[in-house]
């Protein structure tokens, strides 16, 4: 081999090491890809439909594990058995190793839930007279509507915020995301 033929391949091998690199570090810079942001929110997702809080509060930042609360009530269950992932539509970086991804979930419509509740306890009393327990009265309501199969459901749109912290991807929990979990029953 002559000399020009070991200097354009050593030039060669330079240039491909270089793309290589270059596409690593232009790579590892973009942050998480789609398909693990939704695995991560698929598996929190899942956790909480299950029933397992413990396991879908281990997915998120130790800081912000305080804003998935175990529920309290049978709606709040219901809510929590029928949530589903609908769709990750986009991922945006916040800087500083967090991000955020708008987030498709379904889950119960508890607006038309607790509508139907106040119209058939409002429908009872008129029957009845006003209830000796009104409290029991309306949890009985609601147990009726939660019981049937057809619970009407609605997608409901948020942002999941995620940070990754030592290589690994975790929820962020945040107010908003308590709310859209809980069904948003505060907002009316």
């Amino acid at each position: 081999m002559t000399k020009k033929s070991i200097l354009i391949l050593f030039t060669a091998a330079g240039l491909i090491l270089a793309v290589i690199l270059g596409v690593y570090f232009y790579r590892s810079n973009l942050g998480p890809t789609k398909d693990d942001v939704t695995a991560l929110i698929q598996s929190f997702i899942e956790n909480i439909a299950a029933g397992d809080t413990d396991a879908a509060r281990a997915l998120m930042t130790a800081d912000t594990r305080v804003f998935l609360r175990d529920p309290q009530t049978l709606l709040g269950e219901t809510i929590y058995r029928n949530l589903k992932l609908r769709s990750v539509d986009s991922i945006f970086t916040e800087g500083g190793g967090n991000y955020a991804a708008d987030v498709i979930l379904t889950m119960p419509d508890t607006l038309k839930i607790t509508a139907k509740a106040g119209l058939l306890f409002g429908e009872k009393v008129a029957a009845e007279g006003p209830a000796d327990d009104p409290d029991q009265a309306i949890a009985e309501i609601y147990g009726e509507i939660l019981a049937r199969d057809d619970i009407p459901m609605i997608d409901s749109y948020c942002v999941i915020r995620i940070a990754m912290q030592d290589g690994k991807l975790l929820i962020r929990g945040d107010e908003t995301l308590q709310k859209t979990l809980e069904g948003n029953i505060n907002t009316f």
